[in-house]
């Protein structure tokens, strides 16, 4: 099954992207005729756009990018790279124009289009989750980017680029439509075809897995109201009160964690494993100096979790766990650990979302609400959780938990957030944080920077230069390099 199921991912993904990624614009409409993707079931197309989302957007560029910046990861062969900020217009083209655009948010677009026309509502409530979520995406790397205009034909070369607050309220009715389509009648649902949450039934999905998206979805509205926790004009204590009426529909336990499923299968493996432990890039890149060393001096249990021993140094009864410092390359990889097998063997899973960031987000809302001491048992339980979700012995759960300090009003919101760090290794969101925070509040200059300060944000892709140049330039952001320095919208 797991090999049919592949097959028609990765064939209905190359059919999609194909179709869409022909033309001049990544915005350029798709045509409707006998041969076009359109004429797919729901089915197919869900596959190929949970496939595409996951492997060129979730654990692409996002992920890999910004791990170096906050230093979960640093890259050990010949600088310079993105590790010490070697970033332009072209590095960020596919994200921008094959990925996020064409291959994922049309698509997702396509599909909550024509299942609302055929009565298949939860395939549309997917298709919004997806497209409200790809768009996050993207708003939170570039800041503002083309919406309400990034499908309309006449438009499709020249879009206008909307507000990053506007696109966040989008965002917001998105989920809610999501939601409310999670509530309809539908006349198909998903099952096998449903690569998250997959049932062998509609059936067993509409009982099983229809409620963890529908959990999903209001966690990921949570996130998105603390995202705005600083933002100009917005109050952290409403947007907290907010996310907290979304939580209590979201997560409930590790139960609910979205992880997208890979094989050990040639074409069907986990994206980390290919692109750094597989060599079909590099293996390159490791675990960050600074990252291993703040796991050591919090006697944390995760890092055996998150790293591999070192092949110099370890022994079979004393493992060695060693990072890099990031931005100076040119090291010997024997010496430093790779991302550990729970994130990078071949068959691992990517997560998504997680409870455990749900009640990370329950402990900082909390926080800002009701104070320290409300915000304290929710903190203990999200750090539980991600312990819990890694696989760390009950006893040794116990001993790290005692180790924390209690949070008080001067310390809370940094403990949160450091942990927050630890427990989201590799993920987006974490970058996302520490730009909204400013914690971890310590990390420093990657070696041989090539900006001044580490990046607040992606520069503006090739494509959109040549092709809509003056909707750029009404941005004020600049051209290439220097647009690194430029804090997007929230990040106040």
């Amino acid at each position: 099954m797991k090999n049919l199921t592949f097959i028609k991912l990765f064939a209905t993904s190359l059919l999609l992207v194909l179709s869409t990624s022909c033309e001049k614009s990544f915005l350029d409409p798709v045509r409707d005729d006998p041969n076009n993707p359109l004429s797919v079931t729901e089915a197919l197309q869900l596959s190929g756009l949970l496939g595409n989302f996951s492997y060129q957007v979730i654990a692409n560029d996002p992920a890999r990018i910004t791990s170096y910046w906050i230093q979960h990861t640093a890259f050990t062969a010949v600088p310079p790279s993105a590790d010490n900020y070697d970033l332009d217009e072209s590095d960020v083209n596919n994200l921008w124009s094959f990925a996020s655009y064409t291959a994922v948010m049309n698509n997702a677009r396509i599909l909550s289009e024509k299942a609302t026309a055929s009565g298949n509502h939860h395939y549309a409530g997917i298709g919004k989750v997806i497209l409200a979520w790809n768009m996050s995406i993207v708003t939170d790397l570039w800041g503002d980017v083309p919406y309400s205009e990034a499908w309309v034909p006449e438009r499709t070369t020249k879009p206008k680029y909307d507000s990053q607050e506007s696109i966040y309220m989008a965002i917001q009715a998105l989920l809610d439509g999501a939601i409310a389509d999670f509530n309809n009648t539908s006349n198909l649902s998903p099952s096998t075809d449903d690569l998250l949450y997959s049932a062998a039934s509609q059936a067993a999905w509409r009982t099983n897995s229809l409620p963890k998206w529908q959990r999903l979805t209001y966690t990921l509205k949570a996130r998105f109201h603390m995202r705005l926790t600083n933002a100009p004009g917005y109050d952290p204590v409403t947007q907290s009160n907010l996310a907290l009426a979304a939580l209590a529909n979201g997560f409930k336990s590790n139960a609910d964690n979205a992880r997208f499923k890979y094989y050990s299968e040639a074409g069907a493996e986990n994206p980390w494993y290919q692109w750094t432990i597989d060599d079909k890039w590099n293996d390159d890149t490791r675990l960050s100096e600074s990252y291993v060393n703040r796991l050591k001096g919090l006697n944390d249990p995760r890092l055996a979790v998150q790293a591999r021993p070192t092949v110099t140094g370890s022994t079979a009864d004393v493992p060695n766990f060693a990072g890099a410092p990031n931005g100076e390359g040119n090291l010997v990889n024997n010496t430093i650990s790779q991302l550990g097998t729970y994130y990078s063997s071949a068959d691992a899973p990517v997560t998504w979302l997680s409870y455990t960031e749900a009640k990370f987000l329950e402990a900082e809302a909390t926080f800002r609400t009701r104070g320290a001491a409300a915000a304290q048992p929710i903190y203990r339980d999200a750090v539980a959780a991600s312990l819990s979700e890694l696989g760390v012995a009950a006893g040794a759960q116990t001993t790290y938990l005692n180790s924390r300090p209690a949070l008080t009003a001067g310390n809370a919101l940094e403990e949160i957030m450091e942990q927050k760090y630890i427990a989201l290794f590799l993920q987006f969101e974490a970058y996302h944080d520490w730009r909204r925070t400013g914690f971890p509040n310590d990390l420093t200059l990657a070696k041989g920077a090539l900006v001044p300060s580490i990046p607040l944000r992606v520069p503006y892709p090739q494509d959109e230069l040549l092709n809509n140049a003056a909707n750029v330039a009404a941005t004020g952001v600049p051209v290439g390099r220097p647009a690194l320095a430029v804090p997007v919208w929230w990040d106040k």
